[in-house]
């Protein structure tokens, strides 16, 4: 009551009650200037021809439109090889391989030495049939000479000589089969070594024995694989399957490109159908030329695939897109002339030699290409 009171009395007196404090801001902008005013350039006659300027109209056009995943390079089908000891024996290399190197088709990895005495000494008996079989024919040859000369004195039968004719052609045909064993045998150096060469060219992935070493038949020796073209296995979400063209082919990025490089293209290919329950996934497969071994086994790799259907959206040269410290895309904008504008664009994809826009100038708007990277620098203070 006392207090209602003291209130009334102070209204009737003329005062008043004290105004609230106004809460402090919790931030304070200075100098705040729009985007628009520090993105504009305007360029003299002179620095415009300097910098040779060239523009492409911003355009609305159907598209392929990409999907960027994640890809595992993997050894190709058949290309993984385990190279096994034939016999028993001892190996002998003046140079062994080691893992990582590249083997050229025919190359000398190993040089065994058969412990068996038959299988050490192939080559020096068959060497010794061939021996044997050469003196065998020379003497039929002469048994034929022989009865010929007989056969034109009259001292001699028509039998006789047929039976010669007969024997010196066995004796040729044992020559012949002497002659294949001593080819065969010729893999082995003149202790019976057998000579174990690479079957293709291809880099060494593994090697399980030393010079020296005494192996057992069909022991591994090496393991090669061959990387000339790897094979790229693509997981998708078993949803989006359908949206994906299988039948064109895949750009190949590595990790550390840049999202608008051309990349390599993968081949789609027939392998068997593997899928990941866990993770709803289905894979698809590529053939990915690989002649200069950029790529590795287990390595990861961007892959852009194509979607089965076009879409219709904006377009420019990718070469008007400029990028900032901050992650940025920009374009220049031609307004009036000699007079450009920067603008910020959203990139959503890149096809061949266009970039899809969800976010940018009007259609008809003229986008510089040629110099765009000079006038970024003009507008910095890179550039005169």
């Amino acid at each position: 009551m006392t207090l209602l009171t003291a209130s009334a009395l102070a209204a009737a007196c003329g005062g008043s009650a004290p105004a609230p404090a106004a809460a402090p801001k919790a931030a304070t902008v200075t100098a705040p200037v729009k985007e628009a005013t520090l993105t504009t350039v305007t360029l003299t006659p002179e620095a415009e021809k300097r910098l040779a300027l060239m523009t492409a109209p911003v355009e609305r056009k159907e598209i392929v439109r990409t999907r960027t995943v994640g890809g595992e390079v993997i050894p190709a089908s058949g290309s993984a090889l385990s190279i096994t000891a034939p016999v028993a024996g001892t190996l002998q290399s003046s140079s062994l391989p080691v893992a990582g190197t590249l083997v050229s088709r025919g190359q000398m990895l190993f040089r065994l030495l058969p412990l068996q005495a038959s299988e050490r000494d192939a080559s020096a008996t068959a060497q010794q049939a061939a021996d044997t079989a050469t003196a065998r024919r020379e003497m039929s040859a002469q048994k034929v000479r022989r009865a010929e000369q007989l056969v034109r004195d009259g001292a001699g039968s028509r039998r006789s000589l047929e039976e010669a004719q007969a024997e010196l052609a066995v004796a040729e045909a044992e020559l012949k089969a002497a002659r294949d064993r001593v080819a065969l045998a010729s893999r082995g150096d003149v202790s019976g070594g057998v000579a174990i060469e690479a079957p293709d060219a291809a880099v060494v992935q593994a090697v399980h024995v030393r010079n020296g070493q005494a192996v057992a038949a069909g022991a591994p020796l090496v393991e090669l694989v061959g990387l000339a073209t790897v094979w790229l296995r693509v997981p998708i979400y078993a949803g989006e399957a359908n949206a994906i063209d299988r039948r064109a082919p895949a750009r190949v990025l590595g990790l550390g490109d840049p999202s608008d490089a051309d990349g390599t293209i993968a081949q789609p290919i027939a392998s068997p159908p593997s899928a990941d329950p866990t993770t709803a996934g289905v894979d698809l497969y590529y053939a990915l030329p690989n002649a200069n071994r950029r790529f590795r086994p287990g390595e990861r790799v961007a892959v852009r695939l194509t979607r089965s259907h076009a879409s219709e959206g904006l377009v420019v040269p990718k070469a008007a897109l400029l990028h900032d410290v901050y992650g940025g895309t920009w374009v220049y904008v031609l307004g009036e002339p000699r007079v450009y504008a920067r603008q910020r664009v959203t990139v959503t994809d890149i096809n061949g030699p266009l970039a899809s826009l969800s976010q940018g100038p009007a259609v008809g708007a003229r986008v510089v290409t040629d110099g765009a990277a000079e006038l970024f620098g003009v507008e910095f203070g890179a550039g005169k």
